[in-house]
């Protein structure tokens, strides 16, 4: 709408006119003639200075005042000339006025239009309609000039502005009508695609043209048309042309290779297309008039992207091909694989296999059971050249022209029962000649078996073209009826062997029954004949199965045996029965398995292999029963921080029930207790692992959370004041994890970066020169001797003065170290005396209460056995607390004092007591009038143990239970995103934990 500011307004002032009066006349007349000079000077002067002024003020008046329409004048606001404005001010600024409204009105005009013109772009109606209206408001009020100015400046400008909406129009509908056939065009190209993958390129019986061809038609007349109209470039309905023809042959190609039946015809696909369709002799007939359908649309601009996609295309085939084959061979290798495990290791059972393997191939329906079959039997050529080349090297009489010579005999006895079922499908002599060119055009008349077999056999090692050609015209020179007679002879053979091969497996596991075994038997017999099997193939079924029976009664004595049983079976057996002193149940076994068959040696050879099963299977019984006695042993705190195998017994613990270590601070405290409970009695081996990483300065993940447990480990409270290291010697460097614990605590550093600096000092050559000038040039052995005084003691801490030295650490701080070490893993005790006064006092021992039982629930519990077991008048503390006093001995009872002694599998502690004379004796009692010296060890404690690990396996479940309901219910939400899946409830998810 056009913006019309109106303003009711006043005037009302008169104009005043001054005149002057002269004196006289004559004086006025001469004063008259010289003012008139200077006054046509100075009028000049003030014109010029009055029409610059107008125009100035003109200039400046605001835009807005221009088009603000006075309602009494019709005039625009600024057409009033500024008051005092002469007649020569008054016109210039007129003039201006006049020329700004006119530039005003036209912009105006300018703007609204590109505004109303974008929203009735394609409307020129509505565009008219809308902008008539505002012109009209924009006159509204003017006068005279200014409102014929306003209307006709605005039809002009609407006219115009009209006709490029009408122009933008017609350009629209045109580009639309030529976007419409682009886009029928695209369209219709993947619509002819998908028909023709659907055989659509192909025309039906009864139509002139396919029905991607009429697709094609009509686009291409659409796009014609487009041309003709100049809606299109010229050419663009030949572009359109190839485009469709292009996704009509891709369609058609993937529906041609669909209907192939193996990659040579594919290859043979692809060559049809690049000669043109000049070499199509190895498409079977129907195939090749399919190829001229799509030849139509295969142009010398697309033949390229034809070939590619056919190219990939036959890949996916010749991969899901190469699949089905596998699958198909591996199917029959376990067929052939039963087979073969029943029969004897020989070239004739390798003949015998491979005949079966062709009739199993031709009679099965699978599309790839030729390929698999003769997968098979070029594996079983494999073979037999295997043993003859291994003959040939090993035996100097055999000359290479008998090997070559059984090499040919073998190829051609695989070969001869695949001959004889592939030309019993029918039409022998062309499948002869066929087989002997290998040419697709004599391949026409053959039915698909054969034509898979030719195709496949020249890719076998069996089969030598150059040798074995004149083999195959002799075997395939009989007429079909002789040809069908020994396929019908191959395929009962083929039966007789399957029935038997079901049998034994049967009979092996003892499943076989006596009247199914008699109609087997009995089966057998009667194929013998002209038409059947030989005597000697007969003969060979009913060993085979009587084999498998005696194997049956092998399995049923080894279901009840064990490995020591198994073995004299073997050697009962073995001497035919001739071997004494055998139970009565291997007697009986043995005459049973020697009455059925004769193949003594494969009877034994199965038993063997049972004994070595059973054998297997008892020393993993063995390994279980004590692993499960170690986890036991450890759970109730006897494990061996010293020992690899603890270790990883604990380990294996802690992953089975789903404690991650790097985790360790996130478990539930109680889950945590049990856990330390249990790394107390041995590390587990991922700890020690990772703080050896941290020794070398190696970067280690959550290298924080192992030093956390390194120091609570290495600083067990015992109850008694005393802090020992329950990590034995597992840990290299101890010494140098505390200190990077230390560091830690007090600078906030990572663990990474402190080890790191540790380590690359130790290796400083200034290092070295500060442990000579801390240890005073003494070596590390001989200053920790001069400062504890055992040299024992002092070899194993050297390495601990040696790093401290090395590290910037001071003598005093190094004695502080030895001293807190020595306090700690030779701990004075109460009840401990050790002869080999360690540290040079006897009440200092390695294996004090405090260390061997650092738990003091154990300890107390041991202490209690040890009194229990104690006669009468001995006691580890004989003494009584008197209050007010100190503690005093009691009268006539000895102190007990347990001496450790490692010479034995495991700690035991011997009893002496403390005679009169105060020297250590031992304690020597008499029990059923024999001398008995008490000794104790973990076994005082069992019971106590025992109920202490189910306690700790139970916490340490209660992780591995929650670990496992976290991921059922997981697994729940995840299934119920499913709108099929029945939800479970909270106690079907429980229920299946228990299971």
């Amino acid at each position: 709408m056009a913006v019309i500011r109106q303003r009711t307004q006043v005037f009302n002032q008169p104009v005043g006119v001054v005149r002057t009066n002269a004196g006289g006349e004559d004086i006025g007349r001469a004063i008259s003639n010289v003012a008139s000079r200077f006054q046509q000077i100075a009028f000049r002067e003030a014109a010029d200075k009055a029409e610059k002024k107008g125009i100035e003020i003109a200039e400046a008046i605001e835009e807005k005042k221009l088009r603000t329409i006075n309602p009494e004048t019709g005039k625009p606001e600024a057409f009033k000339a500024p008051k005092g404005f002469g007649r020569i001010a008054s016109a210039a600024y007129q003039s201006v006025i006049d020329k700004r409204y006119e530039d005003s009105i036209g912009t105006e005009l300018t703007v609204k239009a590109q505004e109303i013109a974008l929203k009735y772009q394609f409307d020129p109606e509505s565009y008219d309609q809308v902008m008539s209206d505002y012109i009209g408001q924009m006159a509204n009020g003017a006068e005279g000039k200014y409102k014929t100015f306003v209307e006709t400046t605005g039809a002009k400008f609407l006219a115009l502005t009209k006709l490029n909406i009408q122009e933008n129009v017609a350009k629209k509908a045109r580009q639309n009508a030529a976007d419409s056939i682009l886009a029928g065009v695209s369209t219709s190209q993947d619509d002819v695609y998908s028909i023709a993958r659907a055989g659509g390129f192909i025309a039906r019986e009864n139509e002139e043209v396919s029905e991607a061809q009429a697709i094609h038609d009509r686009e291409l007349a659409n796009a014609q048309n487009g041309v003709s109209s100049s809606l299109l470039k010229v050419g663009a309905d030949q572009i359109a042309s190839r485009q469709l023809k292009q996704s009509i042959a891709l369609g058609a190609v993937e529906y041609l290779l669909s209907g192939t039946a193996n990659k040579s015809e594919r290859n043979a696909i692809d060559l049809a297309i690049r000669t043109r369709g000049n070499q199509m002799a190895g498409l079977p007939k129907g195939l090749q008039e399919e190829v001229k359908s799509l030849l139509q649309y295969v142009e010398p601009s697309n033949i390229e992207a034809v070939l590619r996609h056919s190219s990939v295309v036959s890949s996916d085939y010749n991969a899901v091909e190469q699949d089905q084959i596998l699958q198909a061979t591996t199917q029959a290798k376990g067929k052939a694989k039963q087979l073969e495990l029943t029969l004897p290791n020989t070239i004739d059972t390798l003949f015998t296999t491979s005949s079966l393997n062709a009739s199993d191939a031709f009679a099965s329906d699978d599309d790839y059971s030729i390929q698999a079959g003769l997968n098979l039997t070029n594996d079983l050529y494999t073979n037999i050249q295997s043993k003859l080349n291994q003959r040939f090297l090993s035996d100097e009489s055999y000359t290479r022209s008998e090997r070559e010579s059984d090499l040919k005999n073998a190829r051609q006895n695989l070969l001869r029962p695949y001959l004889i079922q592939a030309a019993a499908e029918g039409n022998v002599e062309e499948f002869r000649i066929a087989l002997i060119s290998n040419n697709p055009e004599d391949m026409s008349k053959l039915s698909l078996k054969q034509r898979k077999f030719i195709s496949e056999i020249y890719n076998t090692d069996f089969f030598d073209p150059n040798e074995d050609t004149g083999f195959a015209r002799e075997v395939l020179s009989a007429n079909i009826n002789q040809i069908r007679q020994q396929r019908d002879r191959e395929t009962l053979r083929f039966e007789v062997a399957q029935s038997v091969t079901e049998a034994a497996t049967a009979a092996e596991s003892g499943a076989l029954r006596d009247e199914e075994f008699n109609s087997l038997i009995a089966k057998i017999r009667d194929s013998i004949g002209p038409n059947g099997l030989t005597a000697d193939q007969g003969t060979s079924e009913l060993n085979r199965l009587n084999k498998f029976r005696a194997f049956g009664e092998v399995t049923t004595f080894a279901a009840r045996a064990n490995s020591r049983s198994l073995n004299n079976l073997a050697a009962y057996v073995d001497s035919r029965g001739k071997r004494e002193g055998m139970s009565p149940d291997v007697v009986a076994a043995g005459n049973r398995i020697l009455e059925t068959t004769d193949d003594v040696d494969a009877v034994v050879s199965k038993i063997n292999g049972l004994r070595a099963t059973v054998a297997s299977e008892e020393a993993k019984a063995k390994e279980a029963i004590e692993l499960r006695n170690n986890s036991i042993r450890i759970l109730g705190g006897d494990g061996n921080a010293n020992d690899k195998a603890d270790r990883d017994i604990v380990q294996e613990m802690l992953d089975n029930k789903g404690i991650d270590l790097a985790q360790f601070d996130q478990l539930p405290e109680t889950q945590r207790i049990a856990a330390l409970s249990v790394m107390r009695s041995a590390p587990p081996q991922g700890l020690i692992d990772k703080l050896g990483q941290i020794e070398s300065g190696l970067e280690v993940p959550n290298a924080e959370q192992y030093l956390d447990l390194f120091a609570v480990l290495s600083n067990t409270p015992t109850g008694t004041g005393t802090f020992i290291s329950t990590l034995g010697d597992s840990i290299k460097n101890p010494q140098l994890l505390t200190d990077i614990h230390q560091i830690r605590l007090a600078t906030g550093r990572s663990v990474n970066e402190i080890a790191t600096t540790l380590f690359e000092r130790q290796r400083d050559p200034k290092s070295k020169l500060n442990m000579d000038v801390v240890l005073g040039n003494m070596t590390p052995t001989a200053y920790a001797v001069d400062a504890i005084g055992d040299p024992i003691i002092a070899a194993e801490l050297a390495p601990l003065v040696e790093y401290m030295a090395l590290t910037g650490k001071s003598a005093s701080q190094i004695d502080s170290v030895l001293s807190s070490t020595v306090n700690s893993k030779y701990a004075k005790s109460k009840y401990i005396a050790d002869p080999r006064f360690p540290a040079g006092s006897i009440k200092r021992s390695r294996y004090s209460l405090e260390a061997v039982f650092p738990e003091e629930d154990d300890r107390t519990a041991f202490i209690t056995a040890v009194e229990s077991q104690l006669p009468s008048g001995y006691s580890l503390e004989p003494t009584v607390i008197v209050k007010g006093t100190t503690d005093i001995e009691v009268e006539d009872v000895k102190r007990v004092y347990l001496v450790p002694d490692e010479s034995t599998a495991g700690l035991n502690y011997f009893s002496y007591f403390v005679d009169e004379n105060k020297e250590l004796r031992p304690l020597i009692i008499e029990q059923n009038g024999e001398p008995m010296w008490p000794t104790f060890d973990r076994d005082d404690i069992a019971d106590h143990t025992a109920r202490k690990a189910i306690a700790i396996d139970s916490a340490l479940k209660e992780q591995d239970t929650e670990q496992k309901r976290k991921f059922l219910v997981r697994e729940e939400l995840e299934n119920r995103a499913n709108p099929n899946y029945v939800p479970k409830t909270y106690e079907d998810i429980n229920r299946q934990l228990e299971e």
